[in-house]
């Protein structure tokens, strides 16, 4: 009588792999820069601010106020000439980063390889603030280097005063912020339309609305206005060169510390409704 033995092979247990914060970061960088329209953006604003800078600082170098002592001012108004608008290139720039995974849906994808989610968004806003530093480096201080150039032997002699390189980098700072403030904005939205709008109202439309606000003389409105985040990009890139008279109430920190709060009230609960909706 012959027994019949079955085998039966080991099941081994499922191999899961998980993806560290550096692959993250990694795959981040390659979306961002994958992405067509982000490299227009950056190619338009660079132009924008350096076109800018030139064509203010040969205005402003011929005229009667060109004097060595005006000169720190001359070189920080035509390198941060063009922030008005690369503000908005630069918010759009935040929005598209996530809401371009959405409107693909590549976000599914993004959120099964990173379950965990706030990984994701830190991922993203470290990209962004990177890219957008870089970016504003380049605009700033590229700009200021052309008004230079433009100006002659007293604007080289300004740009390397302590004055003008807080400046400049207080307006590369107000470039990366407004940046995150936007990838907060498309994360909570969803919607490239939705978030760019937004972003426009809040460093455009919002300070000619307070403008037009100021003739009903209310006392609150240009305290408001001065913490709205086109005014305190403006103290930024200034402030270091006002003087105490002259100096609003919002200093250069305080400018800074407000823009850093407008960025987190956008960031802070995108993260939190990021791990608590569905993906799409």
């Amino acid at each position: 009588m012959t027994t019949i033995t079955e085998t039966h092979a080991p099941v081994s247990a499922p191999v899961t792999s998980r993806l560290s914060f550096d692959g993250v970061l990694k795959g981040e960088w390659i979306k961002l820069l994958s992405l067509r329209s982000i490299r227009w953006s950056i190619l338009v604003m660079l132009v924008l601010s350096w076109a800018g800078a030139a064509l203010l600082s040969l205005a402003m170098g011929s005229s009667e106020m060109a004097g060595a002592e005006a000169m720190p001012m001359i070189v920080v108004q035509a390198a941060t000439f063009g922030s008005m608008f690369t503000v908005l290139i630069m918010g759009v720039l935040g929005a598209l980063s996530i809401t371009s995974e959405y409107a693909s849906g590549l976000i599914l994808s993004s959120l099964t390889a990173v379950p965990a989610r706030t990984p994701l968004l830190l991922a993203k806003a470290l990209v962004v603030a990177a890219l957008g530093f870089s970016i504003g480096v380049l605009s700033s201080f590229g700009g200021a280097l052309i008004a230079a150039f433009m100006l002659g032997g007293d604007g080289f002699s300004a740009l390397t005063a302590p004055a003008v390189l807080v400046s400049l980098l207080g307006n590369t700072l107000y470039l990366t912020l407004a940046a995150l403030l936007a990838l907060g904005l498309g994360a909570l939205l969803r919607s490239s339309a939705g978030a760019i709008s937004v972003v426009v109202a809040l460093l455009f439309v919002a300070t000619i609305a307070m403008q037009v606000l100021s003739i009903t003389g209310w006392e609150w409105v240009p305290v408001a206005a001065e913490w709205l985040p086109a005014s305190l990009g403006s103290t930024l890139s200034s402030a270091a060169l006002t003087p105490a008279a002259d100096a609003g109430s919002v200093t250069y920190w305080g400018a800074l510390g407000g823009l850093a709060a407008w960025a987190a009230a956008a960031l802070v609960p995108a993260a939190i409704l990021l791990k608590t909706r569905d993906a799409v």
